[in-house]
């Protein structure tokens, strides 16, 4: 897991107590006693320009190796209904995207007109951010695929040590079987969500990404695996493979 302020259902939890109810019934409960709230969550999102430039603090430089321009979401812990910050980026464009001290939650693939409609989009790859803030200047990451999979991801230290996590395949969207399969609010036949409620497994979708990935390169579930990097200097450096937003 990531460090205890930032694991795998954590994140789901803060949002579960925040959801109207209906909402968060969908959502495990696993991991509430490691919750670690950042203050109040913001209202308007911020847009990161793509020419933006990189004032070497904390953060982390986003690619886009999809062959279409896509949008890309930073959500904080249980803010689960406005981004803190998204940014579009051209086909192999990339952006550096600073985040906040302490900073505690995910990026994702998605579009403007879904991700910024004050609503939770939760489906979908994760992948996961947290910043010590602590003065000790480290940070974590890893990529989930608990709430889903809409594409690959890989994200790697920017601190010189080679640390990396992740993967690379982008058929994997391509070779799933239906059963596996379920619809974004875009419309976007991904991944199912590998655990329902109270963490039950969801085996078609669980099995079918541990017989592509294993258990070494993401979160596939809540029960396996320790898919963690990190970074001495806070930041990282992240590549979002052909997906589907």
């Amino acid at each position: 897991m990531l460090k205890p302020s930032l694991t795998l259902f954590s994140l789901l939890l803060a949002t579960a107590a925040a959801l109207p109810a209906g909402i968060s019934s969908s959502l495990g409960s696993q991991h509430a006693g490691h919750l670690a709230t950042r203050g109040g969550c913001t209202t308007r999102a911020e847009q990161v320009q793509g020419t933006s430039s990189d004032t070497n603090g904390r953060g982390v430089q986003v690619k886009n190796a999809d062959s279409q321009s896509r949008s890309f979401f930073v959500y904080a812990n249980s803010c689960d209904y406005v981004p803190l910050k998204y940014v579009t980026l051209g086909a192999g464009q990339s952006a550096f995207v600073s985040l906040p001290q302490a900073f505690q939650g995910r990026i994702v693939r998605g579009t403007t007109q879904v991700n910024l409609d004050g609503r939770p989009h939760l489906l979908g790859t994760w992948l996961e951010i947290g910043l010590d803030g602590d003065g000790s200047g480290k940070g974590w990451a890893d990529v989930s695929l608990i709430r889903g999979c809409d594409g690959a991801v890989s994200v790697a230290a920017a601190d010189g040590t080679g640390a990396s996590t992740g993967f690379q395949d982008s058929s994997i969207l391509d070779d799933a079987p239906g059963d596996a399969l379920e619809a974004k609010d875009s419309g976007s036949k991904v991944i199912k969500a590998t655990e329902g409620l109270l963490s039950v497994v969801v085996e078609a979708a669980r099995d079918y990404l541990a017989s592509k990935l294993g258990y070494d390169k993401a979160y596939i579930d809540d029960y396996h695996g320790n898919p963690v990097i990190c970074s001495s200097n806070e930041r990282f450096s992240a590549t979002f493979y052909r997906g589907r937003p």
